[in-house]
């Protein structure tokens, strides 16, 4: 394995639109609380930035590993790979650094059925980044004890950490079962997803609100959720293509500007 040192990071971040952007606003409190985040995690926080910002740009790509579901997998898009190869794509197009995005997503699965190949997964692809983004649906279908789908995603966030990478939460794309016999349980379900990744309290762990703000998206251009579905559980390629524009913008203004390669190998 690689003997990663010296996280270098920078202090300063490009300012309050991409704070908005990027980082979502706690929801209201479950009646449960989600499991502490470890202490050892805990106690690499850099209290100067909320964001992993590397510093000592470099020619070789950021390797990003993306481990989720079928959504995060890029089922039913056709030309692009999935929102989240869309959104490295963009980013890497866009400069100036460039990333090799390896999408390690399985369909089918949520945290708890990807636990047993999540390890071998950081040896073998050594990642400097982690996005994990689940897309609830799956989880709520299969009546997931709430408390073991958040020991799972903190385990996930926690095992990045300890392997070097930094990471992205994000929360999925909304689909028609967002807006319809889901919508109460998914939207809790990203909300319990979120207080966990927050409970990190390190600037090593992003988290990207992408549910809701796609939502608010669709609200303020007067759409509906049908042209970008698939079906109740997955975003057609307009859906992708969209969920991928969104998150790209938020990463450019977080992510992107002070990212450097970190040893990957």
């Amino acid at each position: 394995m690689a003997n990663h040192t010296g996280r270098r990071r920078l202090t300063a971040w490009l300012g309050a639109c991409a704070v908005a952007c990027a980082v979502s606003a706690c929801g209201t409190k479950a009646a449960h609380q989600p499991p502490t985040a470890p202490e050892s995690a805990q106690s690499a926080a850099r209290q100067t930035s909320p964001y992993p910002l590397f510093s000592h740009p470099s020619t070789q790509p950021v390797v990003a590993m993306g481990v989720g579901g079928s959504v995060a997998h890029g089922w039913d898009d056709k030309t692009g790979g999935g929102y989240l190869a869309r959104a490295f794509q963009t980013l890497t197009k866009s400069g100036p650094i460039s990333f090799q995005f390896i999408n390690k997503s399985i369909e089918g699965y949520g945290p708890t059925q990807m636990a047993a190949k999540y390890p071998t997964f950081l040896r073998e692809v050594h990642p400097q980044v982690v996005v994990i983004s689940w897309g609830m649906l799956d989880d709520i279908a299969n009546k997931t004890p709430i408390p073991a789908f958040e020991q799972a995603v903190q385990s996930e966030i926690q095992q990045a950490l300890a392997a070097h990478a930094d990471v992205i939460v994000v929360t999925p794309p909304p689909t028609g079962a967002s807006y319809g016999h889901d919508v109460a349980s998914e939207a809790a379900l990203v909300q319990d997803e979120m207080r966990v990744a927050k409970q990190f309290k390190t600037p090593d762990v992003i988290v990207v609100d992408l549910f809701n703000q796609m939502k608010r998206y669709l609200a303020a251009h007067h759409q509906s959720i049908q042209m970008y579905s698939a079906d109740d559980w997955h975003p057609n390629t307009l859906g992708h293509e969209l969920a991928g524009s969104l998150l790209a913008q938020d990463l450019q203004g977080t992510l992107v500007p002070a990212v450097a390669a970190k040893p990957s190998s």
